[in-house]
């Protein structure tokens, strides 16, 4: 763990930024990672975990102390991974004294995951434009993620290409993850699919973005029971949750956890929720799969960039009008444009984002003073349209508009029509 200290000033600048919950959701990162991180041995293991009870200890701040072996009992059990009575009421980050940051293996969760994420994005963003001049102590954790260094890997002739294998495929077996011939940094990307997502051998796609869903089997042996479901919440609740009884020498079959949710009509042309149909197991041998933090970040806001991409350009198919998917090597996500060359007409330039707290992207796109690539709309899935009241109101002190999807593929191919029956 990379140890710099901040000042109290300097926590105060951060907190007023991004509130105070970064501190705790990099604590227990650190716990998560020496819980589940292979390569570390029983030394290194303890040696995070009190670098995490320090981190706790600096954002309770003087006069309360966090205890080793309180640290310790949120590591398994029924309070795994929550902060309720561990930090004072001071130091425990509004809304999230709720938040599992752990689950009952150990594993991080996608919304501690998140938090995490974003809030370190604002922090960078802030830090770029001169608005944020601390330090901040970052947990140096196994794979850690910037979104600029994936897509800078990925720049050059076939970026799209690139960025969109990234999204269409993030299991590959090894020949086939040759023949896609990513750029030698994003090849990196992928590695051998993890112990948590298989079981005796074997692995499950998730229905929605094919990516390998965790496996958990809790229960002593005759009354074991085992789970399986995608670690992006919106993939699970929409199917792709399931489970299964652990038989020995067996190959495991799947039963659905819960019922699909079926998109009404309106929705149903960008919808990227799991689709019906229960996963076979498959062979781990052989197969390489994406780093969760790319997965995360690159294939999962990819889908319905992808899938909007294609609806529209089938949509405005004979109108003269292109769409154009991450142009120029992601100046934008999304370019609706008349003509060519320097007679071009940008009609809607989009920068897509999926976020889990509005609040973090407002506080991002305030860092930014906008969009950073000059986009006019952020557009977000249609599962986030809670978001867009927030988000309308940040946008429109920059001159710019928020939509979900859906709403914004209307709103395009009306607009298109309109202008050619003029």
């Amino acid at each position: 763990m990379t140890d710099e200290r901040v000042s109290h000033g300097e926590k105060e600048q951060r907190d007023r930024l991004v509130g105070p919950g970064l501190d705790a959701t990099q604590a227990f990162a650190v716990c998560g990672d020496a819980l589940t991180n292979p390569s570390l041995d029983g030394a290194a293991r303890l040696e995070q975990i009190i670098d995490a009870q320090a981190l706790l200890m600096a954002a309770a701040g003087p006069g309360h102390g966090v205890r080793f072996s309180d640290l310790v009992d949120r590591l398994s059990g029924e309070e795994a991974g929550t902060l309720d009575g561990l930090m004072p009421s001071w130091a425990s980050p509004p809304g999230l004294d709720a938040l599992r940051f752990l689950d009952r293996d150990g594993f991080t969760t996608e919304d501690a995951y998140d938090y995490r994420y974003e809030v370190l994005q604002v922090i960078r963003a802030a830090q770029k434009v001169g608005k944020f001049y601390g330090r901040v102590t970052v947990t140096a954790l196994q794979g850690e993620y910037k979104q600029e260094t994936v897509y800078a890997s990925l720049k050059g002739a076939y970026y799209d290409v690139h960025r969109g294998n990234l999204v269409k495929h993030p299991v590959v077996t090894v020949d086939a993850l040759k023949k896609l011939k990513l750029p030698p940094p994003a090849m990196d990307y992928f590695a051998d699919i993890p112990s948590h997502m298989s079981y005796h051998g074997y692995w499950f796609a998730c229905p929605a973005c094919k990516w390998p869903m965790k496996v958990s089997v809790s229960g002593e042996r005759g009354r074991a029971a085992g789970s399986v479901e995608c670690l992006y919440p919106w993939h699970a609740e929409t199917g792709a949750s399931y489970i299964f009884t652990p038989t020995a020498g067996h190959v495991p079959e799947l039963d659905q956890a819960v019922e699909y949710r079926t998109p009404d009509a309106r929705h149903r042309a960008v919808y990227t929720g799991a689709v019906p149909g229960v996963p076979e197991a498959v062979p781990v041998e052989g197969y390489k799969a994406l780093m969760r933090d790319v997965w995360r970040y690159t294939t999962i806001p990819g889908l319905p960039e992808v899938r909007l991409f294609d609806v529209l350009r089938e949509r405005l198919e004979g109108t003269g009008v292109q769409v154009e998917l991450w142009p120029d090597n992601d100046v934008y996500d999304l370019l609706v444009a008349r003509g060519e060359g320097a007679e071009q007409q940008t009609l809607f330039a989009v920068d897509f984002k999926d976020y889990r707290w509005s609040n973090h992207l407002v506080s991002k796109l305030r860092a930014d003073g906008g969009d950073r690539g000059g986009a006019g709309w952020i557009v977000v899935p249609d599962h986030r349209a809670s978001q867009i009241p927030q988000l309308t109101e940040e946008c429109r002190r920059h001159g710019m508009r928020a939509a979900t999807a859906t709403d914004f593929l209307e709103l395009v191919v009306n607009s298109v029509r309109k202008g050619a029956s003029r």
